[in-house]
């Protein structure tokens, strides 16, 4: 067998070097991966927004351009999702949203905060069949306040106090009705 220093083309290598890397690789991988029966849920991260301030004042719109009452957000329990029309993990959040709002309408409303102009967020409506009600924070001033910089991000109020906050696409409806302590 020729030594590593004799071999004139380098890419003799190649198919050796694959060879032992991939069953290695391989190996790893499900070694260290959890069983494909496990129940168990890896937390959703938590964002940093402070918990028990209150929601910051607002100027939120509908979509047809007129204003949200002040009050609007700030009675009773509400999931307010900060979402961006681009963004996959928003796009199946809202989705799931859309699809578990009818089964939890009287004990908690869901609002979509977008911060991209009305075309675009009403294209995402049509695009991702949402029946989630979307509001537009036109300037990002509600995002920029509360230091949103992951999407999705959610914030769980009751009676316009944050109760809670975290990130990312939920994993599934159990786990988001879990987080919304229903």
């Amino acid at each position: 067998m020729p030594s590593f220093r004799s071999i004139k083309n380098p890419f003799v290598l190649i198919p050796l070097c694959a060879g032992l890397v991939l069953p290695c690789a391989a190996f790893l991988l499900l070694r260290f991966s959890p069983p494909a029966n496990s129940q168990a849920q890896p937390p959703l991260p938590e964002s940093t927004i402070a918990s028990q301030q209150p929601l910051p004042e607002t100027d939120l719109f509908e979509l047809n351009g007129t204003r949200v009452a002040p009050d609007l957000l700030r009675k009773g329990k509400v999931l307010l999702v900060f979402l961006t029309t681009e963004c996959e993990a928003c796009q199946k959040e809202i989705r799931l949203l859309s699809h578990l709002e009818s089964r939890i309408a009287g004990k908690i409303k869901i609002y979509g905060v977008g911060m991209e102009n009305q075309t675009q967020v009403m294209s995402f409506i049509k695009n991702n069949e949402v029946e989630t009600r979307i509001l537009l924070d036109k300037n990002g001033a509600l995002m920029s306040s509360l230091g949103v910089k992951y999407f999705p991000t959610k914030l769980l109020l009751q009676d316009g106090i944050i109760v809670k906050s975290w990130f990312g696409n939920s994993p599934s409806e159990d786990v988001l009705l879990n987080h919304l302590g229903l």
